[in-house]
């Protein structure tokens, strides 16, 4: 081999890595999973722990996830934002416990356009006699566009997110509706 041919297989290795490490998955973020607009119907004067399960960590090679964390943290924010009740007092007990489960995320493997559906059971329990205020399964949906994002990673992440985003949303706008 010449030293010409030796040097356009390492140009081209190195393409080839700067793609691979490009494509690797990143985690939805809980900053973009939190609604910006949101209506509170009602402001309760009560206080509010939140949990959350049923969600996966994001690994390297896998697809874009939502964390418990990250889900939790987007829940907090929105209550705090929109301040439906007076506060979220973290891991403490409430006078209302949230807890949201995600049952399912259904994302694409490959293709243009990438439709995210997530499913979560949503409980709002108020603590002092254990009674369910709220118990219901809110589904949601999010597309993410080649005008979005041309990189099919970025893009699901963005779809993984506008779905967690529009599942919170009515999540708390269902809460809102009710009479605590």
């Amino acid at each position: 081999m010449t030293r010409r041919m030796l040097r356009r297989i390492g140009v081209l290795c190195a393409f080839v890595g700067i793609a691979f490490l490009a494509a690797c998955a990143s985690p939805a973020d809980r900053t973009d999973m939190t609604p910006t607009a949101i209506e509170a119907a009602r402001k309760f004067p009560y206080t509010l722990s939140v949990r959350t399960a049923g969600g996966n960590e994001t690994s390297a090679m896998g697809s874009s996830e939502i964390s418990n964390a990250d889900l939790r943290a987007a829940i907090e924010g929105a209550v705090t934002r929109s301040s439906l009740f007076r506060q979220v007092v973290g891991d403490k007990s409430g006078d209302y416990e949230l807890t949201v489960i995600v049952i399912q995320l259904t994302k694409p493997t490959f293709g243009g356009d990438f439709t995210v559906d997530m499913e979560a059971t949503w409980t709002l329990l108020k603590t002092s006699d254990r009674s369910v205020a709220m118990r219901k399964s809110i589904s949601s949906s999010h597309t993410a566009t080649m005008n979005d994002a041309f990189v099919g990673v970025t893009r699901l992440r963005l779809a993984v997110e506008g779905a967690a985003r529009d599942n919170i949303k009515s999540g708390l706008a269902q809460i809102a509706a009710l009479n605590l």
